[in-house]
C-alpha cells in the first residue's frame, strides 16, 4: 500500500522483504510530514494491489478512501483494504506536528495466494472497510506486529511467532468482519472499480503523451460527457485534475532525481511547455519547480 514519494494512482508491486508471505511496516509522522510542515504532507494517493491491507490507526489525524468511500480515521481504528481495492490516505493537516504520535499507523500487506489457502471462496467474499472489535486483543496484536515491521529478518523462532500473530488476527477479522462480496459490493461497484482501474493503469501508461480527458473518454468508447461524470463521482476529483497531479508527481520525482531543465521535466512528463508546469506548481505547491528543488532536495 504504502508508497511515501507521493505518486499518484498505480498497481503497486509489494515487496516482501522476509520469506513470510506478508508485510508490516510502520508509517511515521517524520516521514509523512517533511520538515515538519503540515503544508508540505506527503499523503499517501490512489493505488491499488493485490494484497490484502490491514491497518491499524493511532491517531484521527487523516481519512482513508476505499473505492472511492471515505472512512474517517480514529485513535485505536482498524481499515480493511480489500485485494484490488484502490485507496488512498490524506491528511486533514489540522493536528499539530507535536501533538501526532511518532507513528501513525502500523500496516500489514497479506498475500492474495496465502489467504486464498485457507479461504477457499477468496474471491467471493468481502472485508467490511471498518473493522471494529468489541476485544482489546486484535488491537494488542497489531502493535505486537508494529516491533517486527523495521526488521527485514527474523530468526526461525521469530517467525513462528509472527505467523501465529497473523493467523490469529486474521481469526478476528474473519470472524467479525467479512461478508459476501455481492452483499456488500454490488455488481454495479465492482464494474465500475474494473473499469477505473483500466482507465488508471492507461493513463498511467500514456501520461506523457499528449492525452486528455476527450482522448482517454474516446479511447474507451465513452461520450466525454458520461466519462467525465463517471470519474468524478467514483474518485471525486476530475479526470484533468489527476492526469495533471500524475504528470506533477512525476515532475517531483524528477526534480528530485536529475539535474534536468524546468523545460526538460515539464516535456517529459505530458505538459505541453514550462510555464504549464510552473504554473500548476503554483496552483498546488504555492513554490516554483526550482524552488521545490532547492528546498527539498538534495540532487544526486
Amino acid at each position: 500500500m504504502i508508497d511515501l514519494t507521493n505518486k499518484d494512482i498505480s498497481y503497486e508491486v509489494v515487496h516482501y522483504h522476509t520469506e513470510l508471505p506478508f508485510k508490516i511496516l510502520n508509517v511515521h509522522k517524520k516521514d509523512l510530514y517533511p520538515n515538519k510542515d503540515l503544508s508540505m504532507v506527503n499523503d499517501v494517493l490512489d493505488h491499488w494491489h493485490n494484497e490484502l491491507e490491514i491497518v491499524y490507526s493511532y491517531t484521527n489525524d487523516g481519512e482513508y478512501y476505499t473505492d472511492g468511500v471515505k472512512h474517517p480515521m480514529e485513535d485505536d481504528q482498524f481499515i480493511i483494504v480489500n485485494s484490488r481495492s484502490i485507496h488512498k490516505v490524506i491528511s486533514n493537516r489540522t493536528t499539530p506536528y507535536k501533538e501526532l504520535p511518532p507513528t501513525l499507523t502500523t500496516v500489514l500487506q497479506i498475500s492474495d495466494s496465502f489467504l486464498r489457502s485457507f479461504v477457499p471462496n477468496f474471491d467471493e467474499l468481502y472485508f467490511r472497510p471498518v473493522f471494529r472489535s468489541d476485544e482489546k486483543r486484535p488491537a494488542e496484536i497489531m502493535k505486537d506486529l508494529a516491533k517486527y515491521a523495521e526488521t527485514k529478518s527474523h530468526n526461525k523462532y521469530e517467525n513462528m511467532r509472527i505467523i501465529g500473530l497473523v493467523y490469529e488476527l486474521l481469526y478476528y477479522i474473519c470472524r467479525d468482519d467479512l461478508s459476501l462480496k455481492d452483499v456488500e459490493m454490488p455488481e454495479k461497484s465492482r464494474k465500475n472499480s474494473d473499469t477505473l482501474r483500466k482507465i488508471i493503469s492507461y493513463t498511467e501508461e500514456n501520461y506523457k503523451s499528449d492525452i486528455n480527458e476527450m482522448s482517454v473518454a474516446e479511447h474507451f468508447g465513452y461520450s466525454a460527457c458520461y466519462f467525465s461524470r463517471f470519474f468524478k463521482s467514483n474518485m471525486g476529483i476530475t479526470y484533468k485534475e489527476f492526469l495533471t497531479r500524475m504528470r506533477l508527481n512525476a515532475a517531483k520525482d524528477s526534480l528530485t532525481g536529475s539535474q534536468k531543465s524546468v523545460l526538460e521535466i515539464a516535456m517529459d512528463c505530458g505538459f505541453s511547455d514550462a510555464r504549464g508546469l510552473i504554473n500548476m506548481f503554483n496552483k498546488y505547491e504555492g513554490i516554483t519547480p526550482l524552488q521545490y528543488r532547492k528546498k527539498y532536495v538534495v540532487l544526486n
